[in-house]
């Protein structure tokens, strides 16, 4: 594969991973979950919540590692700094709904999903080398 074609295969990945990840914990937060919350979330729909954001991550990182045929770990990183950029954001303007280590072991557990999901597609037998 020529480098050009490996820059626009990364870019791409780039692209389609952080904006499947934002559909992804969008669906998860607001649409399935109404809303999650830890203040006015049950237990059982912050577990679920939280077991759901976790899963959109390591299906972004899968997806993403696939996209660059493993070639790669730059849409991860991108992706990563995306969860910390929006981890900032939250804790420095928006209103707080939940406390602080909620949001940080959320988004923190994010950015693990993500590298979660590159290992198991670096280990998954019928992906491209």
């Amino acid at each position: 594969m020529s480098n050009r074609n490996r820059i626009a295969i990364t870019a791409l990945a780039i692209v389609i991973s952080t904006f499947s990840f934002l559909l992804f914990t969008k669906i998860s937060r607001d649409i399935l979950f109404d809303g999650l919350s830890f203040c006015s979330s049950s237990t059982g729909e912050l577990y679920l919540g939280s077991a759901a954001m976790m899963t959109s991550a390591i299906i972004t990182g899968f997806m993403a590692a696939l996209l660059v045929i493993r070639d790669n770990a730059i849409p991860h990183l991108v992706v990563s700094g995306v969860i910390l950029v929006k981890l900032y954001v939250v804790v420095s303007c928006v209103p707080w709904s939940s406390p602080f280590f909620y949001e940080a072991g959320m988004h923190l557990g994010m950015v693990g999903g993500i590298w979660i999901g590159n290992f198991g597609a670096k280990k998954f037998p019928l992906a491209p080398v």
